[in-house]
């Protein structure tokens, strides 16, 4: 056997009640009666944890909420509760277990990321974005390479893009895996009207399939996979941008364009890709002049409060850091005195703002980095801090004082060798 295969596992005692919600699916039965039909056959007393996790994660469209930007507990917990008559708390916290896991296609945030919802980690870091320059890659590489990142843009070339991704807690192969990858300009918390969807090298679809590390579409529990063919990216500049790569099943289409930008405010890049398990976002450049645009947006009808900080880690003592938005006056500067250094610089955003932070620094020696990121700075007692306090609970970078600060996105520089 290969060495790198993921082994197929065993069907355990619940193989047949994933088959019987999966048949639901395919004849068309809508999430209500696959409840139904599932809750039937369980044995007594039934298992509404089993129940919630079969339905409410082969039904991902039904229960997927472009308001929340996240699976619908709640929804989940109100058809459970119709279906079965078990009291509304009960439903509740078998729902809510259902999606502390990624039931499906795993797409990473960062090497760390091993199927728990929400992600943990940077979330702009994705290992599964692979660009390759002019060469191509096949599958059988991506796959042994697994935790290997492949990160080589040729500006004014056609780049080879890929995606890849795992089959992970599903007790059923998926059959019908496929990758769709955008692009954005550098920067934080873009909303997808700013995204551009990648069409495969030759031009001709949207989509890729997702093949196993013997060429097969049927991805096993457990089992890794990737790209059968290439996406072409021709960056329009000489910049630096963002991958986004989106995996579907046929549990879940998961189509980011179909969100509606009104839906988009501040907080929603870093909650949708970090409760979206099927979708990955890697920004992580080396810089040849330490001359940088990076975009950023007050997605909101409100001024907002943001905080710019960069993170210089073996930047060369005496280096100067200099942070500027021309058009609001932000002109901030500082030495870097230390191998560790945060230098940061706070401003108020106007409402429905699209911006650039330029950002200039010495140009990087191999294992030196420099890192930024955009942090909305949100009063206590302001009205998103409520909603916002989930997503700071969830591991953020943040703390909890006078104001909530909430990460909006990083990008990161490194040198040459790095």
């Amino acid at each position: 056997m290969n060495m790198y295969a993921v082994p197929e596992i065993s069907a355990g005692p619940n193989q047949q009640y994933w088959d019987l919600g999966l048949k639901c699916f395919n004849q068309g039965d809508n999430a209500q009666t696959a409840l139904k039909t599932v809750w039937r056959r369980l044995p007594p007393p039934g298992d509404l944890n089993l129940l919630a996790a079969i339905v409410g994660n082969l039904y991902g469209d039904t229960f997927w909420s472009d308001q929340k930007l996240q699976m619908d507990a709640d929804l989940l917990a109100q058809y459970m509760n119709a279906a079965t008559g078990i009291n509304p708390p009960d439903c509740q916290r078998a729902a809510n277990n259902a999606y502390r896991l990624w039931y499906g296609m795993l797409v990473r945030c960062n090497t760390s990321n091993d199927g728990l919802i929400p992600k943990t980690g940077s979330f702009t870091a994705s290992p599964d974005v692979l660009i390759n320059g002019l060469t191509t890659l096949d599958p059988y590489d991506m796959i042994t390479k697994w935790d290997q990142t492949t990160w080589g843009p040729q500006p004014g070339l056609k780049n080879n893009t890929y995606g890849r991704g795992q089959n992970k807690n599903l007790q059923v192969p998926i059959k019908q895996g496929k990758i769709k990858i955008y692009f954005t300009s550098n920067g934080f918390n873009q909303p997808p009207a700013s995204w551009t969807q990648l069409f495969t090298y030759d031009g001709s679809k949207q989509t890729a399939d997702l093949v196993n590390i013997n060429d097969q579409k049927a991805i096993r529990p457990g089992e890794r996979s990737a790209c059968d063919t290439s996406f072409g990216f021709e960056p329009p500049g000489a910049g630096h941008y963002c991958l986004i790569v989106c995996a579907q099943t046929e549990y879940f289409s998961n189509d980011p364009a179909s969100i509606s930008g009104a839906n988009w405010n501040n907080g929603s890049s870093a909650h949708w890709i970090t409760y979206n398990g099927a979708a990955g976002w890697h920004n992580v450049n080396v810089s040849q002049t330490g001359n940088e645009p990076l975009a950023f947006y007050n997605n909101d009808d409100v001024p907002a409060q943001f905080r710019f900080v960069a993170r210089c880690r073996n930047v060369p003592e005496g280096a100067v850091v200099a942070m500027k938005i021309d058009d609001l006056g932000l002109e901030h500067s500082a030495k870097v005195t230390g191998e560790d250094q945060e230098i940061f610089a706070d401003i108020e955003v106007p409402a429905n703002y699209d911006g650039t932070l330029n950002v200039e620094f010495p140009v990087l020696p191999a294992h030196a980095s420099i890192s930024y990121s955009l942090i909305w700075r949100v009063a206590a007692n302001s009205a998103p801090a409520e909603s916002l306090s989930k997503l700071v609970r969830d591991g953020y970078a943040a703390e909890v004082a006078d104001e909530i600060l909430v990460v909006l996105g990083d990008t990161h520089f490194v040198g040459e060798q790095s």
